[in-house]
């Protein structure tokens, strides 16, 4: 089964937005995964963990778009440059997601940040073990997803909290 994310950022300013720290603040924690709140993107709630081999993988809402996003950095990855264009993979065994992405560098860390608005792409996201992300140069990493259903939840309880957005 293939199920398509929606289209990514279109710009590196929509982007930016969401993986820019300047105003972040922390909400709380959820096992390993930080949540935090980005008042750039309409106070969106996200989770933020940090793994051994250096990579920073971001998962949360964008109330401003109405859709969420994955993003995933890491400063080995020096082939990636600010506004690139490509397709991330998902692959979480049964279920696999496809969709836009676009190359970041943020704090000079680089990295891919793809958004959705499918809500079965985060309900798969809490419910597995690990997901494959891969890349359109075929590199792939795997995340260790333990914790994030109780890490989601989190987001979306954090989100609750936030002022509502205008649609």
């Amino acid at each position: 089964m293939k199920v398509f994310l929606a289209t990514a950022c279109l710009g590196v300013l929509s982007c930016g937005a969401a993986l820019a720290q300047d105003g972040v603040t922390s909400w709380g924690n959820s096992g390993d995964w930080d949540i935090m709140v980005d008042p750039e993107v309409g106070y969106g709630c996200f989770m933020q963990k940090s793994f051994d081999d250096g990579t920073v993988v971001q998962v949360g809402a964008v109330p401003d778009r109405q859709g969420g996003f994955f993003a995933a950095l890491n400063a080995a990855w020096t082939e990636i440059t600010d506004g690139q264009e490509g397709v991330l993979t998902f692959d979480f065994g049964d279920a696999k997601f496809a969709g836009d992405a676009l190359g970041v560098i943020r704090n000079g860390i680089p990295g891919g940040y793809a958004f959705f608005d499918n809500p079965k792409f985060v309900d798969e996201f809490g419910k597995r073990n690990a997901v494959k992300v891969t890349g359109k140069s075929g590199q792939s990493i795997e995340v260790n997803l333990k914790g994030s259903q109780k890490a989601i939840a989190a987001v979306r309880a954090c989100q609750d909290e936030q002022p509502k957005q205008e649609p």
